[in-house]
């Protein structure tokens, strides 16, 4: 437990440094777009039969995710299913989780109420909304907005399937997360979709998330 507890304190000193950084140097999202995007478009546009099944691929997956767990337990409660009813902690957790992360932080939390501008409607890109920096709320975009990516968080669910085993298996799965975060990260940023920030802190978003969902099982006493 005392390694989980470090891990926690880098995560949470990492989150506060890169979220100063990102707040006091802003045009660092701007330069890095800006890597992806030239006279002819957004990178995306021309690898679109490479990166299209990822941009939809993920969400779907995700959906997927919902139901199969939901499932999961709802089968789990008879008698004739015991192998899923000798794991209905986990599945919970896993539901709780995805639908405490990438559903209410993300999608109902945080991209319908910052209100930033996607790069690719922003003047520097040749749009016509406002840029702003990571966290600060404007007025820029009504729904579904910038900040933060839904699909790198969904990507970096990945981490959820070893967060409760033993210390090698979840830094597996933790870096499995990290990598399908990274994946998604520049899908989104080639496509003028998302900034830098929007990707790093969706990560993040996930595995608070984890941790609340983590804290509130064993606040319940559903896990030992």
């Amino acid at each position: 437990m005392a390694s989980r507890a470090i891990e926690l304190r880098i995560a949470l000193a990492a989150f506060a440094a890169l979220a100063a950084l990102f707040v006091a140097l802003p045009q660092i999202d701007l330069a890095v777009s800006a890597r992806f995007f030239a006279d002819d478009g957004w990178l995306y546009a021309r690898h679109t039969a490479l990166l299209e099944p990822l941009y939809r691929g993920v969400p779907r997956l995700g959906q997927g995710l919902l139901l199969l767990l939901t499932l999961g337990l709802l089968l789990g409660a008879f008698r004739h299913f015991a192998w899923l009813r000798a794991r209905r902690t986990t599945l919970g957790f896993l539901l709780a989780a995805a639908l405490l992360g990438p559903v209410l932080v993300v999608d109902a939390g945080l991209k319908d109420h910052m209100g930033r501008a996607r790069p690719l409607t922003v003047a520097e890109f040749g749009g016509a909304r406002q840029f702003t920096a990571a966290f600060v709320p404007s007025e820029q975009c009504d729904k579904n907005c910038s900040f933060v990516s839904g699909h790198v968080a969904t990507a970096s669910f990945l981490m959820a399937f070893g967060w409760l085993g033993a210390p090698a298996v979840r830094r597996r799965w933790l870096a499995a997360g990290l990598a399908g975060g990274a994946l998604l990260a520049f899908v989104r940023l080639s496509a003028g979709g998302h900034f830098l920030s929007d990707c790093v802190f969706a990560w993040f978003a996930t595995y608070f998330s984890l941790w609340a969902t983590e804290w509130a099982f064993r606040k319940l006493k559903w896990l030992p």
